[in-house]
């Protein structure tokens, strides 16, 4: 991993509708500016903010951050999605977003979505699909899901002859859903066995590693033991960088 090289990662501050991140910074050819976002919940009330003020409106004060800076990444808290059958949960905690979404998304400054947590499958495989489909036709790329379990990938982000992974898991299970390898699903991480851990950032090429966790207790301000041990398994096994989502503080 390289040393040497100066990287601005810039974390995040609540605002309005989602979680973003403020900053000044300025470019040097051997830098790169990273900006990390939260959770970006796109239904339910923010729904209604949206039909009102429009698509844009949630990122108004943000957007010329995340058009400056090198690269933005955020997670993506609910999916893409027009298909109707849900998950087996609780009606209030299913989640999905109109089309539209995806190139307010874009228009915003955001390269890279996180799709590893627990309502990216609200609407199960076919929602996350329909998610992924929706990303890449606006030039969005994505981390932390795949079309099964065996095409999972890093996000690699490549500038100024800096090359950045991004790997993400998600610790909490997706609800209301049966694991299915063969069909579109979400990395997941169990504090069980490590093991796919270890050899996902073994596999990775790159100069500065970040992982993205979605994890924690909601509501609480302080860390779970379940996240300083992986966390430290993440860093033992070579991440360079840590950064996470999900507790809603």
């Amino acid at each position: 991993m390289l040393r040497h090289r100066r990287f601005y990662l810039l974390l995040s501050v609540p605002v309005a509708l989602m979680i973003g991140a403020l900053v000044w910074f300025r470019s040097q050819p051997d830098e790169i500016t990273i900006s990390f976002v939260g959770d970006i919940m796109l239904s339910r009330g923010v729904q209604r903010y949206l039909e009102e003020f429009g698509y844009d409106y949630p990122y108004e004060d943000v957007r010329d951050l995340f058009l400056q800076d090198d690269l933005t990444v955020g997670n993506l808290e609910c999916p893409i999605t027009d298909y109707e059958n849900a998950a087996n949960k609780a009606k209030r905690f299913l989640f999905k977003a109109d089309a539209e979404n995806a190139s307010a998304l874009k228009r915003a400054g955001f390269d890279c979505l996180n799709l590893a947590n627990n309502h990216t499958m609200d609407y199960t495989s076919p929602g996350l699909l329909d998610t992924m489909t929706h990303l890449e036709a606006n030039g969005l790329d994505y981390v932390g899901a795949s079309e099964n379990a065996a095409s999972k990938r890093p996000y690699i982000f490549e500038k100024n002859g800096i090359r950045v992974g991004l790997l993400a898991y998600s610790a909490l299970p997706p609800e209301g859903y049966f694991f299915n390898a063969d069909k579109p699903t979400v990395q997941y991480i169990s504090t069980l066995d490590f093991s796919g851990l270890e050899e996902d950032i073994a596999s990775v090429d790159c100069d500065f590693l970040i992982v993205y966790f979605h994890w924690g207790i909601e509501f609480q301000r302080y860390k779970s033991e379940m996240q300083e041990l992986i966390a430290k398994k993440a860093v033992d096994f070579g991440a360079d960088f840590v950064v996470g989502a999900h507790p809603h503080v």
